[in-house]
């Protein structure tokens, strides 16, 4: 897998981000700009050329087209093509490297007292990958519901969205260079925080992920001796640990807020895991702070 090499801090900064549905006949008009460009096709085909370079970005598929680079659809889309498009920028220049060749394990330097700066890092991007649709488009639809109505009181966590995105994406990346079972171990963990809200349902998961539950459930529990079921139990006491910890939210509202509406069951739940109900969990970390 191609990457992207981004040296890092600070991180990359969203621009603008959008969602639609090309018609047939529609093409991608011709330029170049100081911008990334990030598409990704959730379902349809785009035909993209970056410096003479043809791609077809298919149904899960991304593409992340440079800053600087002359662009251009050198196709019209054939089918209702439904995609998404982040625009970013970055101060550094960006490095070609082989996602096999990139050193995940390598120590970096510890900062100390003595430090005016950070230590140079990087953050890897995938030129091109297919991922399923439901381990991207939740975040994709967050930032472009935060970017379609910007306001100084949710910047902040827009930008936040965007480096979850680039996270996300990097995570990818590790994990599809690993084994199978690894990267579907990954991808359970992604679709259990975002779907933390909702009620557990294991066909909707085998639906999104695209493979039996009980494989599923085998591969996480390889890689964080957790069924499926157990993790996202343990997501939703640490969200309304933070909830708890930070908002004056009454412990309903966090039930509702981390999908366990049934307030009894989220007490049980939460003592079980925290080894007190959720009240004097709050008041014992407000007599600390």
């Amino acid at each position: 897998m191609d990457c992207l090499e981004l040296r890092i801090p600070p991180l990359p900064q969203l621009v603008t981000a959008g969602h639609g549905v090309w018609e047939p006949g529609m093409r991608h008009f011709r330029r170049c700009f100081d911008v990334y460009d990030l598409i990704y096709v959730k379902q349809g085909a785009l035909y993209m050329t970056e410096q003479d370079q043809p791609y077809t970005i298919g149904d899960g598929q991304l593409l992340l087209l440079e800053a600087g680079r002359e662009h251009w659809g050198h196709r019209d889309t054939e089918t209702p093509t439904e995609l998404y498009w982040v625009h970013f920028v970055h101060p550094h220049p960006p490095v070609a490297r082989r996602g096999g060749d990139i050193p995940w394990s390598s120590p970096l330097p510890r900062g100390t007292d003595s430090d005016l700066a950070p230590s140079d890092q990087s953050m890897f991007l995938p030129k091109t990958a297919t991922i399923e649709p439901g381990l991207l488009t939740p975040l994709l639809d967050e930032i472009v519901r935060l970017g379609s109505s910007l306001s100084l009181g949710h910047a902040l966590r827009w930008q936040i969205a965007g480096a979850e995105l680039f996270e996300r994406l990097q995570r990818l990346v590790m994990a599809q260079l690993s084994s199978r079972s690894y990267y579907l171990s990954e991808c359970a963990v992604q679709y259990l925080r975002d779907h933390l809200a909702q009620p557990f349902d294991s066909r909707h998961m085998e639906s999104e992920l695209h493979y039996h539950f009980d494989y599923i459930s085998r591969c996480l529990r390889q890689y964080t001796g957790m069924s499926p079921l157990q993790y996202l139990h343990r997501l939703q006491v640490e969200r309304a640990r933070t909830l708890l910890a930070t908002t004056d939210l009454s412990i309903q509202e966090i039930g509702d807020q981390v999908g366990q509406p049934n307030g009894n069951y989220f007490i049980r739940l939460f003592r079980k895991h925290l080894g007190c109900p959720p009240g004097q969990y709050r008041s014992q970390y407000q007599n600390r702070a």
